[in-house]
């Protein structure tokens, strides 16, 4: 029953200017649609401008919806270094999901959309009241038009009564509908009696048949006229008006009855075919659009399918996504159920596509966060040793360092530019405050590389006396004072192998034992390497390699000589191997004790 009322208030047009506008709504703003609103609350009659209410509340939410997630595109798409970063994230921060508040213009959509059903509320209210009386009104009209057939007085004051209860009728505005056509029947049925009543005074009978003929001739020119009206929602307006209006003006003679009656139906037939041609016809042109609509929609589907896992890929997807948002826009508005049916196979489609995008970048926030976190935990490293002194072993470190964060994920330029300049600021700090020191130890050692470039001078000048234990004293004095004149600068650090060259020349000339010149020669080695504990190291390694290497020869010749027979023929062969096993015990003592001068 409320659904019939709503509809019967919706059909009443009070004014043209209720439907004339020209307004597209589609291509209103937000604020535009807030306004229009505003506009159309003002109408005398809400529910005739319903329809457009709901037209423009769906477009406002429509609207709405896609600015929100182009904001969303905005927070999330954020990941490559062009772009603002997906969420500003520090050591210290966390990810949290926050319920946003409500947009400021739903906000205000919301003050003016309740407005409106207030006013529609209030409209409605009012229209049941005025129907109530309207009823009790036109109840009354027939009790009185019932009272006069049972008057006694002259025809033709009773006749004028009559006149007036009738315009009275007519004047008095809708009733409840569902009262309206009982209410009318009953009318019609008095009015019949009262003519009936009346039948035998021929002259104002035939008076008010020619009155209600003109009118309804004149209902009838009205209708003709509408057949040029451009606005169809004007044209059955003023058409169901008019049918009301026929319904209250009395009957014409019996042989114009069916005359007028089917001149007012054919033109009313027009008019309806008019308004049918039209429907019909938009009707083939909407299919045609939502066809059109629905295989934008399809497109948008298919670029949902598509695998993308890159940011740029996304950037070219959506870009390609808004393309056709804006086609399906281009197409132009449907009717009400076709246009419901195309918004939402629209926001279906993209909704699928921006879900699937915000998942890639929520689970690109993640591995940020983890990247960051990564980065950070790297600086913190280097800002611990930043201010360290030891030179060589920080310095690797820290190298390993800047590895590290070589081979480290990805992260947003805003963050990752702002980590390394701290990670490039503690690395700065340490390998400058250790090229200071170097520089520093540089000028000192400049004093021993000068002394010792003189010291090689005299190991030049040296020459081999008769008693060799003295030159060999006179030159382990050599090496001994070279030993305590310091280091040389790093970029003249050659100077060292060039004497101790030197050195081991001056020692053949002495006539020594070939196992005493190599022990003297390798004394030398090791005093070159002192110092030097990465080379030492490294010598250490090289002689126990050499000694495994003589173990396992030694064990291979064992187990040959444990096939060879007893015969004359296998001795010389015997004795060789075993000449062999005893070399490898004594180059193993050999390498034992250099190992022992290592110490």
């Amino acid at each position: 029953m409320n659904e019939n009322k709503e509809q019967k208030l919706t059909e009443e047009v009070s004014t043209p200017t209720t439907e004339t506008t020209t307004i597209n709504n589609s291509e209103l703003s937000m604020e535009e649609l807030i306004i229009r609103i505003d506009e159309l609350s003002e109408n005398i009659n809400p529910y005739s401008v319903s329809k457009e209410i709901e037209e423009i509340k769906s477009l406002f939410y429509c609207k709405l919806k896609t600015e929100q997630e182009e904001e969303k595109e905005e927070e999330e798409a954020q990941i490559a270094d062009e772009i603002v970063n997906i969420v500003e994230l520090s050591e210290n921060t966390e990810v949290k999901e926050v319920k946003k508040p409500l947009h400021p213009l739903e906000v205000k959509f919301k003050q003016s959309f309740g407005n409106y059903k207030k006013i529609k509320f209030e409209y409605r209210k009012q229209r049941e009241e005025e129907e109530k009386k309207n009823l009790k009104t036109k109840q009354e009209i027939i009790a009185d038009i019932d009272k006069l057939t049972q008057e006694d007085e002259s025809i033709k004051k009773t006749f004028e009564h009559f006149r007036i209860l009738q315009e009275q009728w007519r004047n008095t505005g809708h009733v409840p509908q569902t009262e309206n056509n009982n209410l009318w029947q009953s009318y019609h049925h008095h009015v019949e009696l009262f003519y009936d009543f009346i039948k035998l005074n021929n002259d104002l009978r035939d008076l008010d048949f020619k009155r209600n003929l003109e009118e309804k001739t004149a209902i009838i020119e009205k209708a003709e006229a509408l057949l040029d009206e451009k606005s169809l929602n004007t044209m059955h307006g003023s058409l169901q008006e008019l049918h009301e209006h026929w319904k209250n003006v009395g009957p014409v003679e019996r042989e114009q009855r069916e005359i007028i009656w089917e001149k007012f139906q054919e033109i009313s037939r027009k008019l309806n075919k008019k308004r049918n041609d039209y429907f019909t016809k938009r009707k083939e042109i909407d299919a045609d659009k939502l066809a059109k609509k629905d295989a934008i929609c399809q497109k948008i589907i298919d670029l949902t399918k598509e695998n993308s896992t890159s940011h740029s890929k996304w950037q070219s997807l959506t870009n390609q996504c808004n393309d056709l948002e804006k086609e399906w826009k281009g197409i132009g508005r449907l009717g009400k159920t076709d246009n419901k049916t195309a918004w939402n196979n629209l926001r279906t489609a993209l909704n699928e596509f921006y879900n699937k995008k915000n998942a890639f970048y929520k689970e690109k926030k993640e591995e940020v966060k983890e990247a960051l976190n990564a980065k950070i935990a790297i600086v913190e490293k280097a800002e611990a040793l930043q201010n360290s002194t030891d030179w060589q072993g920080t310095g690797n470190t820290l190298i390993k360092l800047q590895e590290e964060w070589k081979n480290s994920s990805f992260a947003p330029a805003k963050q990752s530019n702002e980590i390394w300049k701290r990670f490039r600021t503690a690395c700065d700090t340490f390998f400058n405050a250790r090229k200071a020191h170097y520089k520093e130890l540089d000028k000192e050692k400049e004093g021993a590389y000068t002394e010792k470039a003189n010291l090689m001078k005299e190991v030049e000048s040296f020459k081999a006396s008769s008693d060799t234990k003295e030159d060999i004293k006179k030159l382990k004095e050599f090496s001994s004072k070279w030993k305590t004149l310091g280091h040389v600068p790093r970029n003249k650090m050659k100077i060292n192998d060039q004497f101790f060259t030197l050195l081991n020349s001056k020692f053949e000339y002495l006539g020594l034992s070939k196992k005493a010149l190599a022990n003297e020669q390798y004394k030398n080695k090791i005093r070159s390497l002192k110092g030097n504990d990465k080379a030492i190291e490294g010598e250490q390694r090289f002689l126990r390699g050499k000694i495994d290497d003589l173990i396992k020869d030694i064990s291979q010749y064992e187990n040959n000589i444990s096939f060879f027979g007893h015969g004359k023929g296998t001795e010389p062969l015997k004795k060789q191997v075993e000449q062999q096993i005893e070399k490898a015990k004594k180059e193993i003592e050999e390498l034992k004790s250099k190992l022992q001068m290592l110490k």
